[in-house]
């Protein structure tokens, strides 16, 4: 009696299986019937069934649940629905499966795909990776997980086909940008890489029209050179790649260093040229030849622990048992002075912890160093500040450089004059500073003579007059200003049509208006554009300035319609900087695109690379 209504249970509950598979939900939620389901009921498949699916498992449950006065026959039945019921488990899991695999291989959407590709290559040019990760194992797991319906490139396809495809695609968004430009400042310089490969490169530095409040810089051409670099060919090369972005009736300036082929290019191409001004390096190295030996000895000390482990690990258990915080040396390196600053910064605060670890060790020829010359590292170190200061300040891109020129070499000036006058400094710190003041009156005495240094500085807000040392330079830079923005407006009138003889001021002839209107006219200037442009740099100059921390880009954004004809001349002179780091930075760049890894890699290549590394 048992056995028939555990049978007649059974039977009831597949039915209710059955009619659940066939109800729809139309409103709120069935998830504590999922729970209640897949916790009590982990044999009842859950997968929705097709009407014939759910029609053959009723009509199997009918004929099989008959009843039997046979014990056999109702055994029979019993077994044979549960066959039934577990074949019938197996097809809809079957299905589930089959369908989720078909769900997995189905392509992904041709946009999905080419997105993923873009930024695959935008990864590998920005991070520096080989074209042949997307062969590692591990990187092919890793985008299987994350896109199993991705299908990833070849080696050849992301060289051969992806990268020119982006290549050409990032040229065409940079010359839009550059569409709307009215001046542009170049620079450029050449490298040579690992492979003995010769590089030179152009960038472009700009107020872009769609964003005005900060400088925009971009790279145009890193290219191979395995001509002679003399004037001619370099000359050709800057007038080919202008040429082809279409720049060559908007140029400004070009900043450049002070090699003799380079300077001689420029001209030949008739362009107005400017020293880089991070090339105070090389004032500052001739000022470190002054005190050579004590650079010689600090440099020995930091070698010494950069070599011994055991005097590292000694070094710093000093510093963790007296509470400092643990700092590592810095060694001096040739091509960056900043460098030398760093390394006599660090030591002298842990100055303390490395004589002590230098008398554990009894390394008496290290631990030299007298009370004197510890004090020329100190000196100098405050005298190198200023130098240090500068470099930093004036190697940016996104910020206006250029008009800050006159202040940094006066603030120079006069670091150095202290120093001059200081008579309780080591002779080696006095005879520093002469010499890096003599070398800046070679370099930067006449910098106010300069027409693009004073009128950039005079056209920033936050400086003008009070950006000049002398005041008759400032003067006679302001007469220059007047003529410029004459002689441009006199050539703009020349491209306009002539205005008819309707359009010239009308002055009244009424008794009570014509004096009046007479001398409104002449005080705006009427349609004299000469005279208005006068008067739109006198209304600026009587302006005050602005703090040294707003952004005069942001400033001159917000009245370009108040000074629309000194704003033209704003954006060739602000646009400016005053280095050719963008350059080194590139090349610094490119030491890590062609590494032990890439060292076979094309030069034509490299140079997508490279593009799209600045311009992405």
């Amino acid at each position: 009696m048992c056995g028939i209504i555990s049978h007649l249970q059974m039977g009831i509950w597949q039915n209710a299986v059955i009619v659940m598979k066939k109800k729809s939900f139309s409103g709120g939620s069935t998830g504590n019937l999922l729970r209640h389901m897949k916790t009590k009921h982990v044999t009842v498949p859950l997968q929705r069934s097709t009407p014939q699916v759910a029609e053959e498992s009723n009509s199997e449950y009918l004929d099989n649940s008959q009843p039997s006065t046979s014990t056999s026959q109702f055994t029979s039945a019993i077994v044979h629905s549960s066959i039934t019921s577990s074949s019938s488990i197996v097809q809809n899991k079957n299905n589930y499966q089959s369908s989720i695999a078909n769900f997995i291989h189905r392509p992904l959407p041709l946009c999905k795909s080419i997105s993923i590709d873009h930024q695959l290559i935008k990864m590998i040019v920005k991070e520096y990776h080989p074209f042949s990760i997307v062969e590692d194992k591990e990187f092919r797991k890793l985008l299987n997980m994350l896109s199993p319906n991705y299908i990833i490139p070849s080696r050849k396809t992301v060289s051969n086909s992806l990268l020119p495809q982006m290549y050409e695609m990032v040229v065409q968004r940079v010359k839009d940008k550059l569409k709307n430009v009215s001046a542009v400042c170049f620079t450029t310089d050449g490298w040579t890489s690992r492979n003995n490969e010769s590089f030179f490169a152009v960038t472009a530095h700009f107020i872009d029209p769609d964003n005005v409040t900060e400088l925009s810089s971009v790279l145009l051409a890193c290219t191979s050179f395995g001509e002679s670099h003399t004037a001619d060919n370099l000359a050709s090369f800057l007038k080919t790649t202008v040429d082809d972005w279409g720049l060559s009736q908007r140029i400004t300036v070009v900043v450049s260093d002070n090699a003799a082929n380079i300077k001689s290019a420029i001209e030949k191409c008739n362009w107005r040229r400017l020293s880089c001004f991070a090339h105070i390096n090389l004032i500052v190295h001739c000022g470190l030849g002054e005190i050579e030996p004590v650079i010689t000895k600090i440099k020995d000390i930091v070698s010494y622990f950069k070599r011994s482990s055991h005097a590292l690990a000694k070094l710093q258990e000093y510093q963790k048992q007296t509470g400092n915080p643990i700092l590592k040396l810095k060694q001096d390196c040739p091509t960056r002075w900043n460098s030398t600053f760093d390394m006599f910064d660090r030591i002298l605060r842990i100055k303390e912890p490395i004589i002590a670890t230098l008398a554990i060790l009894n390394n008496t020829e290290l631990n030299s160093l007298t009370p004197n010359e510890w004090k020329v590292v100190d000196k100098s170190k405050e005298l190198l500040k200023i130098f240090y200061d500068v470099t930093v300040e004036i190697s940016a891109e996104k910020n206006i450089s250029i008009s800050k020129k006159i202040i940094m070499v006066r603030a120079m000036f006069k670091v150095t004059h202290t120093f001059i006058n200081d008579i309780d400094l080591p002779r080696e710190v006095l005879n520093m500073a002469k010499t890096l003041k003599e070398k800046l009156m070679i370099r930067f005495d006449r910098i106010e003579d300069n027409l693009l240094n004073a009128q950039a500085t005079i056209l920033d807000p936050r400086f003008k007059k009070h950006g000049f040392i002398n005041e008759d330079k400032y003067n006679r830079s302001i007469s220059q200003l007047r003529n410029k923005l004459q002689s441009s407006i006199r050539t703009e009138q020349l491209d306009l049509p002539q205005q008819s003889s309707s359009s010239a001021p009308q002055y009244s002839n009424s008794p009570i208006w014509g004096d009046f209107d007479k001398s409104v006219v002449n005080a705006i200037g009427g349609n004299n554009s000469t005279a208005a442009g006068r008067i739109e740099l006198d209304k600026y100059l009587n302006e005050q300035i602005i703090s040294r921390h707003e952004n005069p880009l942001l400033w001159w954004s917000e009245r370009q319609k108040v000074y629309p004809r000194l704003y033209e001349i704003v954006k060739t002179r602000l646009c400016i900087i005053a280095t050719s780091v963008p350059c080194e930075r590139l090349f610094s760049k490119a030491g890590q695109v062609i590494t032990d890894r890439r060292n076979r890699l094309e030069s034509k290549k490299i140079s997508k690379i490279l593009f799209l590394n600045l311009n992405m």
